[in-house]
């Protein structure tokens, strides 16, 4: 089975519950790249990409120089993927080069589970039926009583886990608002997450700040090039240390782990550049053990959960997951879990027209 056509649709989704706010963003919008891959045999593979509202005309960009590369290449995710990646690397060996290639390897992965009448944990390998789930929040912007509701709701719905943002202008008042939440909430199990907002020492005193609020993680205290600054907070923090979503390669995330700066992989399905990297990332983490917890795309990454062993949970990102931007049919969670559908492939109905609604730029055929 080869690669007959390949084409690209660049589309930029509203959020429905408006703009998110954090330390170092303000986004309106989510961009969906989609490929659609047919092949020689007539049977179709779609995937996609994500940006959190810009970037998507440069991913669009490296793969109409790529897609030629690829016609008349065997539906094989992982040689594909290594050969495309060496071939826009110069460009970058992570960002939008992994991004741009996380469509079609989603789509190639896509086509192998419709050909062999697989659903993607099946081929992957699967070891569970349903991942747990944690309740997640663009919600900064938000009062401390607003945000205290939001995680009761989310402890309500069955989410094993809340994860807020953090990063005031003034540390007190972070402090003061997840005292409120955990008087609000009990024991249960509070993440937070700091966007790279943080130099070294607001970091560090931020950790101590926190210490008795017996948090789950912290996420991204500092920039994430910043291997070494990461090793010494995680020395001296008492809270887990958790990172990945704006990590973008195998190479990377191994300088963390042997460097022993993190607890958490948070790594990103479409940052990272599709399944096949995505797997390879889960297995040194089980090498460290350390849990996979992926960043955003729920449905896509509860779906290759069920084949991770070192699988912690998804992220159900409050108004930002595929099914809320509509762009799939509906695969809600229940009862904080949420499992796959079981048909052939990746198990994601595409909303097209809601995609072409929205669509920028001219659809690429080759």
């Amino acid at each position: 089975m080869k690669i007959d056509s390949i084409d690209l649709q660049l589309s930029r989704i509203p959020l429905p519950k408006g703009p998110w706010g954090d330390q170092i963003h303000r986004v309106t919008h989510i961009e969906i790249l989609l490929a659609d891959i047919t092949t020689d045999t007539g049977l179709v593979g779609t995937g996609f990409s994500h940006t959190s509202g810009v970037g998507g005309r440069m991913m669009m960009a490296a793969l109409e120089e790529l897609v030629p590369t690829l016609i008349g290449r065997e539906v094989n995710p992982r040689g594909v993927w290594h050969d495309a990646w060496q071939h826009l690397r110069d460009n970058g060996p992570g960002g939008t080069t992994t991004l741009a290639l996380a469509a079609i390897d989603i789509a190639l992965w896509d086509l192998l589970g419709k050909r062999y009448g697989l659903a993607l944990p099946d081929l992957l390998g699967r070891v569970r039926d349903r991942v747990p789930l944690y309740g997640s929040g663009i919600n900064l912007n938000l009062s401390a009583e607003e945000v205290v509701e939001q995680v009761k709701g989310w402890k309500a719905d069955g989410f094993f886990a809340a994860k807020v943002k953090v990063g005031k202008p003034d540390l007190e008042e972070d402090v003061e608002r997840l005292t409120k939440i955990r008087e609000a909430v009990g024991s249960y199990p509070l993440m937070v997450d700091a966007n790279q907002g943080w130099t070294y020492g607001e970091a560090v005193r931020a950790v101590e700040r926190f210490r008795h609020l017996g948090l789950y993680w912290v996420e991204e205290p500092l920039r994430v090039d910043d291997v070494e600054s990461h090793a010494r907070l995680r020395a001296r923090s008492s809270i887990p240390i958790g990172l990945g979503e704006n990590v973008y390669t195998l190479q990377q995330f191994n300088q963390y782990l042997v460097n022993d700066a993190c607890d958490f992989v948070q790594a990103d399905l479409g940052r990272v550049g599709g399944i096949t990297p995505y797997m390879d990332i889960a297995a040194l983490g089980r090498a460290y053990s350390a849990p996979m917890a992926p960043h955003f795309v729920v449905e896509l990454s509860a779906a290759v959960l069920c084949a991770v062993p070192n699988a912690l949970c998804g992220e159900m990102t409050d108004g930002g997951t595929l099914t809320e931007l509509g762009v799939i049919a509906p695969q809600p969670p229940e009862n904080g879990f949420l499992a796959p559908r079981n048909v052939p492939g990746t198990g994601l109905e595409y909303d097209r027209d809601r995609l072409r609604a929205h669509a920028v730029g001219a659809e690429v055929a080759a």
